[in-house]
């Protein structure tokens, strides 16, 4: 045992505020002067030790356990680790490379937090063989502490029917932020079980890391239909699964529903990862495959998403997929609202401050298939020929905010209505129209 380390603990040294301990030789290197080793092997008398030791220490924070060689699991019992259950100042604990089973230190080591949960707020365990039982003693702490606000369980083949005891395990964990399930071996089955966690109303999950698992296209649209309602969730990484450009185009479906104004709305605004390297594409991994890459489309409304004030990431979305280009006029003109309706749109196309370059565009098209908006008194018929002094004037209105005609000094149609848009802007209306008019949709 590192000597200096058990002094440091057992005068409570207030530096000393992470330890590992682990068998020797251990790989894990850490530095600096709050970090301390404490090297343990099938002594349990030194074991003993050290665990009541901890157990009167009140600056430790983080503790892991590191047994690859499994020589501790011979004398672990649960008086050895009597400590750990009276420690009041450690919220971070941590298992690696162990054998989680029904026995041995993981177990032992769960037990005993088991009963001591009020202060964990941070759990992870990675590069563990769980086997005979195993599960049971994990899942069976993960339900006790309720405080928890990050999980970690990576790199320890966990398969379908684990994921179903750790969701629910966790279920009604409200302070859980974090759960990270990369490098293991879950598929559909467990994304159904992930499903069932993201659409209940009390979880308040903000990431989700499913990094290098067996996910395929099923597994990702079943992950894709349980954030359809829900608006917490920021990050789903799903890179290196097995996922084709059909599965990823469900993401895209959800985050930007294109088949309607009111659904573009409603669209979830929320999710703005979906791999854990941003746009970047990297060679070789397994977001490629023969139907190509991830969608660059699916890179770009992440992006929208990313923006904090979710009403702008609706609004630019909205422009960006429903009035881009030459979009179809035909409603306005067909339906004749141009006075009473327009108004409204326009000032709600204006809004944002963060997205002019696109509301400019969209107003100029308006105008440009709506060339009598431009002219003085009643409608006239556009001439085509005429067209482009109509988009002349149509970007000096927009741009220049004009709001009578250059010539005679007589104010246009559309000066009356970018007038009501100045007053709309400021009621905000047309906004709040929306809103009503897509919560009545969706009951």
């Amino acid at each position: 045992m590192n000597v200096p380390t058990l002094n440091r603990i057992q005068r409570d040294d207030p530096i000393l505020t992470h330890l590992l301990m682990c068998e020797p030789p251990t790989t894990v290197s850490r530095q600096g002067s709050h970090f301390g080793t404490a090297y343990i092997d099938n002594d349990s008398i030194r074991l003993k030790s050290i665990c009541d030791s901890i157990g009167k220490n009140s600056h430790l924070e983080d503790i892991c356990f590191d047994t690859p060689n499994g020589l501790c699991d011979a004398v672990a019992k649960s008086e050895i680790f009597e400590g750990l259950k009276h420690n009041n100042s450690i919220n971070s604990l941590g298992l690696s490379r162990c054998y989680l089973a029904s026995e041995g230190v993981a177990h032992e080591v769960l037990k005993a937090y088991e009963e001591n949960y009020k202060h964990l707020v941070k759990f992870a365990i990675w590069r563990c063989a769980i086997r005979n039982g195993g599960i049971r003693s994990l899942a069976s702490t993960l339900s006790r502490c309720i405080r928890l606000t990050e999980i970690s369980l990576s790199s320890c083949h966990i398969t379908d029917s684990m994921v179903e005891d750790i969701v629910q395990a966790v279920r009604g964990h409200a302070e859980l932020k974090t759960l990270v399930l990369r490098d293991n071996d879950i598929r559909k089955g467990g994304c159904e079980w992930l499903s069932i966690l993201l659409q209940d109303p009390k979880c308040n999950l903000v990431n989700l890391d499913l990094h290098n698992n067996m996910i395929d296209d099923s597994g990702t649209k079943i992950m894709a239909d349980a954030l359809n309602n829900n608006k917490k969730v920021e990050a789903i990484l799903l890179d290196e699964n097995y996922i084709s450009t059909g599965g990823w185009n469900a993401f895209s479906n959800i985050v930007c529903n294109q088949s309607s104004i009111g659904k573009t709305y409603r669209s979830n605004h929320t999710l703005s990862m979906i791999t854990s390297f941003g746009a970047v594409k990297m060679a070789g991994s397994r977001m490629y495959d023969k139907d190509g890459v991830i969608p660059n489309r699916l890179f770009e409304l992440m992006e929208f998403n990313a923006g904090r004030d979710k009403k702008v990431v609706a609004h630019q979305k909205i422009l960006n997929c429903h009035l881009k280009g030459d979009f179809n006029m035909e409603p306005f003109v067909d339906t004749n609202m141009e006075m009473k309706v327009l108004p409204h749109i326009l000032s709600w196309v204006g809004r944002s401050s963060k997205s002019d370059n696109m509301s400019f565009e969209v107003i100029f098209n308006f105008l440009r298939q709506m060339p009598t908006l431009c002219a003085n008194g009643s409608p006239v018929k556009c001439d085509v020929t005429k067209q482009k002094s109509i988009d002349k004037r149509a970007i000096n209105i927009v741009l220049d905010h004009q709001y009578t005609d250059r010539a005679t000094g007589r104010k246009s149609r559309l000066g009356s209505i970018l007038r009501t848009v100045q007053n709309l802007k400021k009621r905000g209306s047309f906004g709040n129209q929306l809103k009503k008019r897509s919560l009545k949709n969706a009951g």
